[in-house]
């Protein structure tokens, strides 16, 4: 770590709030309830064109139809939300969450993530709220799990626009566990991936996962092999159905 970086951290760990700076260009934010600046929020990389029908991503295509992951995949998601285009503004932002101990940073996204959700046909159908969990060992090191984090935003985003007659989901992050610790998927392959993860989760509490309907909670959707293991758990322990969301997608 270089002097500038080192003398960055330590403002922000001892004399600037949680949101001191902001996470993509290192811009001191001051007083703000903010967590990036007005210009790196602005430039964040929405999603506003076509989706995959089945995980959100963005596709290059005016006709809505499965992206080629979940073509091939045939993954059981029952729908899904990315709210970012994994670019380098994304990646920032996420790496921040992850690895810079900014546990507030991920509040803050899912509540903005929760926001653009009230305008998502499917969402007041969901009854339970999970996270993907980290396996305990990583758990540790880290501290805290960022898609809990996410996870626990999206739910204050949605209660800001609830209605009377919608149905508020339950965050339930104990209904799912991570039972096998998997290397970091960085740089493998589809099929890599996917075999990393079979048996890596299982679920817990059996009875609040009958029949309801479940909103699961990532930071990056890549190959969708993650998030795809998981929802078959889920729904093999008898949820009806499975959506997913996450902070940012790499593009089809």
């Amino acid at each position: 770590m270089n002097i500038q970086s080192a003398l960055m951290t330590f403002l922000e760990n001892n004399l600037f709030l949680k949101n001191g700076t902001c996470p993509i260009c290192g811009k001191v934010l001051f007083i703000t309830k903010n967590f990036l600046c007005s210009s790196c929020e602005e430039d964040l990389p929405f999603i506003t064109g076509p989706t995959c029908k089945t995980c959100g991503r963005q596709v290059y295509e005016k006709k809505q139809r499965p992206c080629k992951p979940c073509g091939v995949g045939r993954f059981p998601f029952a729908g899904g939300y990315t709210w970012l285009s994994y670019q380098k503004s994304a990646m920032a932002l996420v790496y921040a969450i992850k690895f810079k101990n900014r546990p507030h940073l991920g509040i803050w996204t899912g509540n903005h993530i929760g926001q653009a959700l009230t305008q998502v046909s499917w969402i007041w159908e969901i009854d339970l709220i999970i996270p993907i969990p980290l396996h305990p060992s990583r758990l540790e090191e880290r501290g805290y799990n960022q898609s809990e984090k996410i996870a626990t935003g999206l739910l204050e985003g949605l209660s800001q626009n609830v209605k009377p007659n919608q149905n508020m989901p339950e965050l339930k992050p104990q209904c799912l566990r991570r039972s096998r610790d998997t290397p970091h998927q960085v740089g493998q392959g589809r099929d890599e991936r996917l075999n990393n993860l079979i048996g890596a989760f299982s679920a817990e509490y059996l009875e609040a996962i009958q029949g309801k309907i479940i909103l699961l909670v990532d930071d990056v959707l890549t190959t969708g092999a993650t998030l795809a293991e998981a929802s078959a758990t889920l729904l093999e322990a008898g949820a009806r159905k499975v959506y997913i969301v996450t902070v940012c997608a790499v593009p089809e």
